[in-house]
């Protein structure tokens, strides 16, 4: 059954609701990145709101019966390796509307928007993550490559292991 998902282009407005859901989505992944807080109480959102201030990235509110519940980040060239065409660079859902389907629904309205070769990451110790995308792509019978590689992270401590799916899309684009 489908839901009432929409996802909408994040305004230079709404800069404080984007950054406050990010901070949400910092705290979940610090189970993964090991990230700690900064003195007053948040998470670092380094050059997060550039999303607001560049045409090559494209940040989505995902709503739910009017409500905005997450958001969705993808990049475009300057921002991506060079033989990617977009990343989904981050995947937010807040936890009360997780496992009903609704970030695959935003998926596939991000996805309409764009059509080439794609890149998702996600941080290898972060099953739920890897476990959603692996299922995604089987329900959409998307054949994808995988690598596994180290990287760090701006202010957290250690090296951190990435699985990484290219995949190329061929969807409808969105006038």
């Amino acid at each position: 059954m489908k839901m009432n998902v929409q996802i909408t282009r994040i305004l230079a407005e709404q800069k404080e609701l984007f950054l406050n859901l990010f901070n949400l989505y910092l705290y979940d992944l610090s189970e993964y990145s090991g990230e700690d807080l900064l003195e007053e109480g948040k998470y670092d959102p380094t050059n997060t709101y550039l999303y607001l201030e560049r045409d090559e990235l494209y940040p989505f509110f995902i709503q739910y019966e009017g409500k905005v519940i997450g958001f969705a980040l993808v990049c475009s060239p300057p921002y991506v390796p060079e033989d990617v065409d977009y990343t989904v660079q981050e995947l937010f859902l807040v936890q009360k509307y997780r496992g009903q389907g609704l970030a695959a629904q935003a998926v596939d309205l991000v996805f309409a928007q764009f059509q080439g070769r794609f890149k998702v990451e996600q941080l290898a110790n972060n099953a739920t993550a890897v476990s959603f995308w692996k299922k995604y792509y089987e329900h959409h019978q998307i054949e994808y490559t995988e690598s596994e590689y180290n990287i760090e992270i701006d202010n957290i401590a250690g090296s951190h292991r990435i699985l990484s799916q290219t995949f190329v899309r061929r969807g409808r684009v969105s006038e």
